[in-house]
């Protein structure tokens, strides 16, 4: 065996420095073995110990300026439930309203400014001249919906700073920040979440502005999917079937709740849960185990086994509200307690992020904590297999956009999109989700705006309830962020918080592994991906970067890269 080691770091994400180190195999041609490591400890559940909860909501939004809604709406969840204050349902809507503006803006991100660069023209000729040359005489089969008539026009559109996707992207993100900001007051970190609703006064003008802006991105995904699929398509067509693979373990807390139906009551959120647009799920080798909120709250645990922490003590939450037994490791009962160790020490502790796994504790499939990957492919499989929503068939997710008649963009008649579940997980497909979820989200909001301007020709336009805060309370917020699940936990005491925890996507997916054979989702992406770039001399890294970035995690513009005790130089990915 001729191994080569790969050190990147540091590569930035969600909740600061990541760090990928990976061993190739050159014989065989393939990574064999990998270690992810997050360098940067910030200590937010630490921050927030004995404040009053809804402070909670605007402090963790700073944990991330690409993402920080979703932070607000799940700590808000979850001080709702503590503090007994369900929202009326414009207060829901206007919730929603403002999740689906950041992923409209935060999918044309991922795809065509994080991952799109990739595969730009500029990567591709210098890691994989073999492609450009194929990619040159490829006619792109959904020209006539977003006007590049190869596969390299869309590569070449794809390089930073100067390519007509790339910078597109970048005015449908802003515009998608301002549609956040239209409710929020701001964007990022937006003003207006309080428990029991938002802080906003609605006018019929907010809705009239956030559907002409919607309209933009509309428009937008009728030539951003074509696109994306050629791309995708061809990628796969290479080889790269076998690139950021692994079994299929996937978890979703689902998105978009039914405005009728949110009562932030605990005892009631399984059935809540389910009328969500975007259903919430787990997935074990493929077969999906459940759909329940309950259920699926009591099995997360984090392990800190390879992580910068030491234990704590046995459960002091005992039970969740519904009377179902609590680990000591679920979020309810875990202390942060940071404990430094050494740089790079593969056998011990070598990473800030924890270790999240979802138990099957109702032993439907084993009994048995299980790495499961969050983000975009997740929430797509669990809705198009779950059958809540009509537009489930129970092998894809089939809408339709409407008519959107915008000045720049090619298609304006209403357009059918289906997504099918693929036979796999990879580092393609998790881009091609990512995608087809910015056109998903987009139909949400079409079709829960117009459930507005019902309640308010209904004279429905209240959007916050009054409250009695209680001495004490537990409460969780589960939604997803653009990467993925991300949950928010208090304990409240005294009307002030006792422990307060987060896991993010990232935290799922860049968790490091517990032993050889449970790695984290991005380690067992990386083991078994083929090496694509000429072997020969020092490795990029580049495959190593396409299944990482595959995953989202948050802003990078290059990397630094080393092996052993060479001077670390800068490679840009693009």
């Amino acid at each position: 065996m001729v191994k080569r080691e790969v050190l990147i770091e540091p590569m930035t994400r969600l909740e600061g420095h990541l760090g990928i180190q990976a061993v190739a195999d050159l014989e065989k041609g393939v990574y064999v073995d990998a270690h992810s490591f997050v360098v940067m400890f910030r200590g937010f559940e630490i921050i927030l110990k004995g404040r009053e909860p809804a402070d909670a909501i605007w402090i963790t939004q700073r944990i991330c300026g690409v993402c920080p809604y979703p932070h607000g709406i799940a700590s808000a969840m979850a001080v709702d439930m503590a503090y007994q204050a369900p929202p009326p349902p414009m207060g829901v809507l206007l919730r929603n309203f403002m999740h689906g503006a950041e992923q409209l803006y935060d999918a044309p991100l991922g795809c065509l400014v994080l991952e799109g660069p990739d595969y730009s023209e500029a990567a591709v000729k210098k890691w994989n001249p073999e492609w450009w040359e194929k990619a040159r005489k490829a006619k792109a089969p959904n020209a006539d919906l977003h006007g590049y008539r190869t596969i390299a026009d869309i590569m070449e559109a794809l390089n930073p700073l100067s390519g007509g996707l790339w910078l597109r992207s970048l005015a449908v993100e802003k515009l998608g920040r301002k549609m956040a900001a239209l409710f929020g007051g701001k964007h990022p970190h937006v003003n207006s979440l309080v428990p029991g609703g938002v802080a906003k006064t609605l006018t019929p003008t907010d809705l009239e502005q956030y559907a002409a802006m919607l309209a933009h991105h509309v428009a937008f995904a009728k030539e951003f999917i074509p696109v994306m699929d050629d791309l995708l398509d061809f990628v796969l067509s290479m080889g790269y079937e076998e690139s950021g693979a692994r079994k299929v373990n996937l978890i979703s807390y689902g998105a978009y709740d039914d405005p009728e139906a949110y009562t932030a009551r605990y005892d009631e959120m399984s059935e809540w849960g389910l009328r969500r647009a975007v259903s919430p799920g787990v997935v074990v080798d493929g077969q999906l185990v459940t759909q329940d909120l309950i259920e699926i709250n009591v099995g997360v645990r984090e392990f800190i086994d390879r992580s910068y922490y030491e234990e704590w003590a046995g459960p002091a939450v005992a039970e969740d509200p519904a009377g179902n037994p609590l680990d000591a490791k679920h979020p309810w009962n875990k202390e942060t307690k940071p404990k430094p160790g050494p740089y790079k020490a593969w056998d011990s502790k070598y990473s800030w992020a924890g270790s999240p796994r979802w138990e099957d504790w109702r032993k439907r499939v084993d009994g048995f904590a299980h790495a499961v990957e969050a983000g975009p492919i997740a929430r797509m499989w669990v809705t198009a297999k779950a059958g809540n929503v009509p537009e489930s068939t129970g092998s894809s997710l089939k809408f339709t956009l409407p008519k959107a008649t915008v000045a720049g963009y090619r298609v304006a008649e209403e357009m059918e999109f289906e997504w099918k579940i693929p036979g796999g997980v990879n580092t393609v497909e998790r881009i091609r989700a990512r995608a087809y979820y910015h056109a998903y989200s987009a139909y949400v909001m079409y079709n829960q705006l117009l459930q507005a301007l019902e309640l308010v020709k209904a004279g429905k336009a209240e959007v916050w309830r009054r409250y009695e805060k209680p001495r004490d309370g537990l409460g969780v917020g589960m939604t997803e962020a653009m990467r993925g699940a991300l949950a928010h936990w208090v304990v409240m005491r005294g009307q002030r918080i006792q422990n307060y925890q987060v896991i993010t996507p990232s935290g799922w997916n860049a968790g490091p592994r517990l032993s050889d054979a449970d790695l984290g989702p991005y380690e067992d992406a990386i083991v078994g991906t083929p090496v694509t770039e000429p072997s020969e001399g020092e490795l990029s890294g580049v495959d190593v970067v396409r299944v990482v970035r595959s995953f989202d995690p948050c802003l990078a513009c290059c990397v630094h890269l080393y092996e052993g005790e060479r001077k670390i130089r800068e490679i840009p990915i693009s």
